[in-house]
């Protein structure tokens, strides 16, 4: 009988562009749980990620309006009111794009446009955040 090899672990590359695939296949995926994932590996590496949070809102006469955040190139098309990255040393570690992003340029990028990163989870609390 043939012994199966043990699997190794995916690297964060990998990672990343594993998550990208399902991405492209039209699969089910979760922004915020791929970004903590993607933060274990970074603090595993000793370096000190946090998580932004983007989401584009106006105010109107009947509330908040949460508009449409769509990346470009993405096929099949995905669209979400909010969406979570993990970035560390200026970089964003972004599935959707299946790598890395300067952060300085990050949301027009991947998005076309200019949308401010919230602080989701900071440096200080991540640990914490992704321990649960």
């Amino acid at each position: 009988m043939a012994q199966s090899r043990p699997t190794q672990p995916l690297s964060l590359n990998e990672y990343l562009q594993s998550q990208h695939r399902l991405l492209t296949k039209g699969d089910y995926w979760n922004c915020l749980t791929s970004t903590k994932v993607i933060a274990r590996y970074l603090l595993a590496e000793g370096r000190r990620p946090w998580i932004a949070r983007l989401r584009k809102t106006e105010l109107r006469s009947d509330g908040v309006f949460h508009a449409r955040l769509t990346p470009q190139g993405l096929l099949p098309l995905r669209t979400w009111t909010t969406h979570y990255v993990c970035c560390c040393d200026d970089v964003a570690y972004e599935p959707v794009a299946g790598g890395t992003l300067p952060l300085e340029s990050y949301s027009a990028d991947l998005f076309g446009q200019e949308i401010p990163l919230e602080v989701f989870v900071s440096v200080d609390d991540l640990a914490e955040y992704v321990s649960q």
